[in-house]
Parts: C-alpha cells; sequence; structure tokens
C-alpha cells in the first residue's frame, strides 16, 4: 500500500456488502475523531441553531445535520459508490502516488500517478508491493476507461483484499494536484467531450479518497452549478464535525461548500472551499442536540 502519507478510511455502502469492508487510502493524514461527550444540552435536537439566511444552501436543518455527522451517514442517496467487491473480507483501495515510487519522489508534492500503458501501471503496482512489510500477491487484473486496477492479497492475511488503482492519463491527469490540500489545482479532467454527469462523477469519485470521506464529515448535498463561459463546476455541500477540547464541551460543525470547475476547453480542473457557516451540537449517549458555541 506504498508510502505518502495516506491513511485509512472506512466507506459505508448504503446498497450492502455483507460482511464486506471498503478501506479507501487518502493522500493526506486523517482527522480522526472519536466518542460523544457528556454534559446537558442547552438545546432541544429538534430546535436548530439559527444559521445564515436567505444564504443557507442545503434543504437540512441544522439540527438534522448533526443528527447525519455523529450518525457516520458519509452521503446521500444517489451518491458514487465503488461496489464491485470481489471478495468477503475487507477491501483496501488506493491510487498510487508519485511518493509511492522513490525514482519520481524527490522535490514533488503528493498526487496520483496517472499512464496509458497497461504495462507501465503494472511495474509501478508491483513496485509498491515488493516495498511493502507484506508481499501481496497479484491475483487479478482490470481495466476500464478511467483506470488500471491491480488486485492483490497479502501473504498470510485471511480476507484481506488490496485494490490498486492507477488512472489512465486520457481520462485524468494529476501530475498538478498537491494531496495535502482541498483547493488549488485538481488536475487535467482528458474525456473530450465531458459532461455534467461526467464532471458530477469525477467529483464524487475525488471524494472517497478525500480526508472528507471519514467519520465527523457528511456530503449533505451534491450538485451542478451550471455552466459559465467556458467554465462547468461541481459543488458538494459537506458538514465537518470539529470536537471542542476535553469532554462536555459543545463540538463546532462547518458547513463547507467543495466545488470542482472544469475547463470546457482544456479540462483544466481546480478546486475551491468555502465554509458558509458553523454552529455548536453535541451527542450524549445515542442523543443528538445543538448548542451555543
Amino acid at each position: 500500500m506504498g508510502s505518502g502519507g495516506a491513511g485509512g478510511i472506512v466507506m459505508r455502502s448504503k446498497l450492502g456488502h455483507g460482511t464486506v469492508r471498503i478501506l479507501l487510502l487518502t493522500g493526506s493524514a486523517l482527522l480522526s475523531a472519536c466518542g460523544g461527550g457528556g454534559g446537558s444540552e442547552s438545546e432541544s435536537a429538534s430546535q436548530p441553531s439559527q444559521s445564515p439566511s436567505p444564504a443557507r444552501a442545503v434543504a437540512q436543518t441544522d439540527a438534522q445535520i448533526a443528527s447525519l455527522v455523529y450518525a457516520d451517514e458519509r452521503t446521500p442517496d444517489g451518491f458514487y459508490e465503488d461496489t464491485t467487491v470481489p471478495v468477503t473480507g475487507y477491501v483496501a483501495t488506493s491510487h498510487l502516488k508519485n511518493l509511492d515510487i522513490v525514482a519520481t519522489a524527490t522535490g514533488s508534492a503528493a498526487h496520483e500517478l496517472c499512464t496509458d500503458d497497461w504495462n507501465q501501471a503494472m511495474e509501478w503496482s508491483e513496485a509498491v508491493a515488493a516495498a511493502a512489510p507484506t508481499y501481496a500477491d497479484l491475483v487479478a487484473t482490470d481495466s476500464n476507461a478511467r483506470f488500471f486496477e491491480f488486485g492483490r492479497v497479502p501473504r498470510g492475511q485471511v480476507g484481506a483484499y488490496l485494490r490498486a488503482r492507477v488512472y489512465k492519463c486520457e481520462y485524468l491527469d494529476r501530475a498538478a494536484v498537491n494531496l495535502q490540500a482541498l483547493e488549488g489545482a485538481a488536475g487535467r479532467f482528458n474525456r473530450r467531450p465531458f459532461s455534467a454527469a461526467d464532471l458530477r462523477e469525477l467529483s464524487e469519485y475525488l471524494w472517497l479518497f478525500s480526508t472528507f470521506n471519514n467519520f465527523g464529515n457528511a456530503v449533505l448535498k451534491s450538485s451542478g452549478s451550471g455552466s459559465t463561459g467556458t467554465a462547468m463546476s461541481h459543488t458538494l455541500h459537506i458538514a465537518a464535525l470539529a470536537r471542542a477540547p476535553g469532554t462536555g464541551g459543545c463540538d463546532r460543525i462547518d458547513v463547507i461548500e467543495w466545488t470542482h470547475s472544469a475547463h470546457s476547453q482544456t479540462g483544466e480542473l481546480q478546486r475551491s472551499r468555502r465554509t458558509l457557516w458553523s454552529f455548536g451540537a453535541r451527542q450524549v449517549g445515542s442523543a443528538v442536540a445543538t448548542c451555543a458555541l
């Protein structure tokens, strides 16, 4: 599973895969959180705190948003899902990165690799497997319009399945990306022509491998922002939990607008992030309530 500061994120699937756990490996550190605090609620869960109006971009009340965040409901209905699971147990999925390959690592920010050559992708996959503490045997290969995939089983680890992916450059080139950031260059989308539906699929797929796909984060809405001249964009409205220090405090939940914009001619991608509003919430046992920050 290589280096490059990757963290692991368990993705819950609405479609269900029995006992399968899908682990998606991101290119930056996890923002982990645990357990709810104690203390008494200053407001009932049925009474949402006041939020800016009329700029509110989602239909959910603050209390409903808090319930989604603490319940770990990551995505709304219809959101992209990586549902092809070849085994029972757990599946760890990663995109191979430049920092996984020593020869290309010097002086570069972490980004996913791409190639249109299956042999090159296979060579990278084998190099990463050989450098891992436990070698994983290659048991399957696959290819689609977006990426090459190499399925491996770590020796001595029953029920574990590793999926190493490499983007096809003819689909997506991420060389300009810094995976430690959630803003700035997002690469070049090379599908031609591409539609709003294509950009939505890409935006939601990239979310899977971001730190937003972690406990304490929930996608509230996924929507296209239309086209302006040569620009097309897609926005994910995300709620992100920031724990209060100690126990019993009022946690902060930020409602964030995360947008991918694509130039309709060049395919150049940009990411932007903006916090729309914040409010307080806490969880006591199974009860969730808003509170004053």
